[in-house]
């Protein structure tokens, strides 16, 4: 089993040519990439139908050497436009720096929430600060505000949470999250709070629910009003991962199991992404980290029988022993049989869902690095397009390189 840089867990583009062998690679019209953000990982987006564009902000670009990690959290806004491309958002006042923060978006409103979160100085070790401010992103003005500092009756600071924004109640819920600074051991949280009317009150839940773990993929399902979680992992990179999934009924506060994992299912992962697709009354899982390595495989799970089924395979595991050039860590080629039509393998990226099309973006690469490519995927031909290549986190094939190992 390997956990790769998880262990503690602008200049101008060019539209793709076609590298990794995907579908058809020409943008929108109008579509620019004269502007882009950087590479990063442990991000999420917050999506906008009105606009048709999701906000991204900050993350963590931080050097991997030897897969081991190392912070550096930004503390940039960028949004995407599925018409025009990247905008960067500068002045006013946003978020401090920091990754791994929970996000949702309030229909009504037309706002982007982003909770939480942690950072620490680069090149430093120890403790990280942990965040339990809220921050708004309104989509109208495209300009951030600070919600609710975290003071009084809130949340206690934590990253990694999962959150879902409750029409009926007009109030934004989280779950879970790990409330310990330390980068060596984890608490992870089991409460339920509720953000309305400019304040924080904890719910009580019943049910079944999910057992400790972090790195949830998350979704909200709009048409049964609750949090949908997927697999995870309980923070000791390594306990096998999981690979069950639950949903919270955001009216009844009511915990249910919706799938053990089981049969036809994902494999355990944890850092995936989770989107609820409600077109196709679906929800769609990508990517993530399996207990033998990144992934880049599209799932889809129906909600009203609670089935899983493969929407789009990528690279599949040979069962090859890890090792090459002498360095125990290190990938060897025949690690994976690889889809170069797929995007690299990946963990904690964007996904946006935008007119029957899956948008990705960036996340943490198999070769010890972050990503800063985009990516659609069409649902209804289930073929990849590559929009914008990465200049980072790729492997050798995909850069069109020959090597003995997979990301040298």
């Amino acid at each position: 089993m390997i956990f790769r840089a998880l262990f503690i867990l602008i200049s101008v583009g060019v539209i793709a040519c076609g590298d990794d062998g995907g579908g058809d690679t020409t943008p929108d019209a109008g579509f620019s990439t004269s502007a882009r953000p950087g590479k990063r990982s442990d991000i999420a987006a917050a999506y906008d139908p009105t606009s048709k564009s999701f906000v991204v902000f900050g993350g963590d670009d931080g050097p991997i050497v030897n897969q081991i990690p190392s912070a550096a959290y930004l503390g940039d806004t960028w949004v995407l436009s599925a018409s025009t491309g990247w905008t960067e958002i500068t002045g006013g006042d946003s978020p401090s720096a920091r990754g791994r923060y929970a996000v949702s978006y309030d229909p009504q409103s037309r706002i982007g929430y982003l909770f939480g979160g942690r950072w620490r100085q680069s090149g430093t070790t120890g403790n990280y600060t942990l965040y339990n401010d809220l921050w708004a992103f309104d989509f109208a003005i495209q300009s951030w505000s600070l919600a609710n500092d975290g003071s009084g009756t809130a949340p206690a600071p934590r990253y990694f949470a999962a959150a879902a924004f409750d029409p009926d109640a007009a109030a934004l819920v989280i779950w879970g999250g790990d409330t310990n600074p330390s980068a060596l051991s984890v608490n992870v949280s089991d409460e339920v709070w509720a953000y309305s009317g400019g304040n924080w009150s904890q719910r009580s839940v019943t049910g079944t629910a999910p057992s400790a773990r972090l790195w949830v993929a998350y979704t909200y399902d709009s048409s049964r009003n609750r949090l949908v979680v997927f697999g995870g992992q309980v923070g000791d990179f390594v306990t096998p991962s999981y690979n069950d999934t639950y949903a919270l009924d955001l009216s009844s506060n009511t915990w249910t199991k919706l799938h053990d994992g089981s049969g036809t299912a994902p494999s355990g992962r944890f850092s995936s992404s989770m989107i609820y697709d409600a077109t196709g009354d679906r929800y769609l899982v990508f990517g993530g980290h399996a207990d033998a390595g990144v992934t880049n495989d599209v799932w889809a799970f129906n909600p009203n029988d609670n089935t899983w089924s493969l929407f789009r395979d990528g690279d599949t595991f040979t069962g090859a022993a890890l090792g090459c050039l002498g360095n125990p860590r290190e990938i060897p080629k025949n690690y994976v049989n690889e889809d170069l039509t797929a995007p690299e393998r990946r963990s904690t990226p964007v996904t946006a869902l935008i007119d029957d099309r899956l948008w990705l973006f960036g996340g943490e690469s198999d070769c010890s690095d972050h990503l800063d490519d985009l990516w659609r995927l069409d649902l209804s031909t289930g073929e990849w397009d590559e929009l914008v290549e990465a200049r980072s986190g790729e492997s050798c094939a995909r850069r069109n390189d020959a090597c003995e190992c997979l990301c040298l």
